[in-house]
């Protein structure tokens, strides 16, 4: 995690980190301790779905959900600010467009932190999370990401791999 905060340092702002792994991969856990280190603006439409309706597992409004992340993230960006964007993004036909977007937003750079955790360490995560995500969930998510794998060919400045 270090190399990464100290690669992460030396970007021209504002720039855009994307979290890229299943649920239980680690991605909230470290995604949360690089954005306090670097005083980055984190932001997780899971969070967003805990403010717009009182459970971050509510997915009756996940179109109003990812509008409000790219509003926030779109109004980060033209202030000048980084922002670490907290979210699985394994489905690889989305990534492109969502880079093009922060692009347009005013993003430097846009840099895909990959969590490539075992599925099995992945659903022994899970077993220990607040919130349980289904294992077809975490399933489905782990097969989108192996069909792909994440690279600059979506637009990425860099693609950086936590084992």
């Amino acid at each position: 995690m270090l190399n990464l905060e100290q690669q992460l340092k030396g970007s021209v702002e504002p720039y855009v980190v994307k979290g890229v792994g299943v649920p239980g991969s680690g991605k909230t856990t470290m995604l949360k301790v690089i954005a306090r280190n670097l005083e980055i603006v984190r932001i997780c439409p899971d969070d967003i779905r805990q403010e717009l309706t009182g459970s971050d597992e509510d997915q009756s409004i996940n179109d109003e959900v990812w509008a409000e992340a790219f509003r926030r993230i779109g109004v980060n960006l033209k202030l000048g600010r980084s922002v670490i964007v907290d979210a699985t993004h394994t489905e690889a036909k989305l990534r492109p467009k969502q880079v093009a977007k922060y692009r347009r937003n005013g993003a430097e750079k846009v840099i895909a932190v990959v969590f490539d955790t075992p599925l099995a360490v992945a659903k022994q995560r899970n077993k220990t999370r607040s919130r349980i995500v289904p294992l077809y969930v975490i399933n489905r998510k782990h097969t989108e990401l192996k069909k792909q794998t994440v690279s600059c060919r979506e637009g990425f400045d860099a693609v950086y791999v936590v084992r």
